[in-house]
């Protein structure tokens, strides 16, 4: 069954999501992550509860109000494998605070217990609201939804995104965390614009930074981008804190 007949009981679920998502955690964190949207490989069924237990608000503890999620709460059951994209935040955020490599289960184990809560020091957040599986016009899922701005990506993007844009540097003006790490090398332009100051290449194809007013904005790749090693993420994070160093 297609997600329009899913979200039919819900007109105005989509819309809500477009204006009020942010993502997960803490505003107040002085850590933020930013990425470009959440992957959205779900049944129409799975993403219709994805949009309900994030309704009403703008950001959410990425547990609590998750419990309705059943295929989203296998990440934090005890044991738990590591989410791939949740797996280098982690990485990226206990190298920084405790100034040492962590362990694969350290990685777990705050997963499971801390990552994405509303009483974090970190925030989770999405320039995009809609999940989508990929960019391609193929996996574009709410096209049939009768909404004019989502027919096509293309359209979504050139509707909603210069907009997203001015409130995520916004929200930096008015919270002012101590790190951004944007997470994409693909959005550079858009990152640009949230930052409102240029970025230096610190690493080729791995790792921009700049300061501006107290904030640090780093560029690293995507948590699931190829061709990059551990020694890759290892330096990217030794590059970070040659700039600002960030243990606790």
């Amino acid at each position: 069954m297609p997600f329009k007949e899913y979200i039919s009981n819900h007109p105005d679920l989509v819309r809500e999501r477009i204006h009020n998502f942010l993502g997960y955690g803490n505003l107040l964190g002085d850590i933020w992550f930013v990425g470009m949207e959440e992957g959205g490989n779900e049944t129409p069924e799975i993403l219709l509860s994805r949009f309900l237990a994030t309704s009403q608000g703008k950001m959410f503890d990425i547990y609590d109000d998750m419990r309705e999620h059943p295929d989203h709460m296998r990440w934090f059951k005890e044991n738990a494998p590591t989410q791939a994209t949740y797996r280098k935040l982690i990485y990226l955020l206990l190298f920084l605070r405790l100034g040492k490599e962590p362990s694969l289960g350290d990685i777990r184990e705050y997963q499971i217990k801390s990552f994405g809560r509303k009483s974090s020091d970190h925030a989770v957040l999405e320039l995009m609201p809609l999940p989508s599986k990929t960019i391609d016009k193929k996996d574009w899922r709410y096209g049939d939804l009768g909404i004019e701005e989502l027919s096509s990506r293309k359209k979504y993007l050139t509707e909603f995104k210069s907009d997203r844009v001015e409130l995520f540097r916004s929200l930096v003006e008015d919270h002012k965390p101590k790190l951004v790490i944007f997470y994409s090398l693909g959005y550079i332009k858009d990152w640009q614009k949230i930052a409102e100051t240029p970025f230096t290449e610190i690493i080729p194809k791995k790792l921009l930074i700049a300061q501006r007013d107290g904030t640090t904005f780093v560029v690293v790749p995507h948590s699931v981008a190829r061709g990059h090693s551990d020694e890759s993420w290892r330096s990217i994070v030794e590059g970070i804190i040659s700039a600002h160093p960030f243990s606790s």
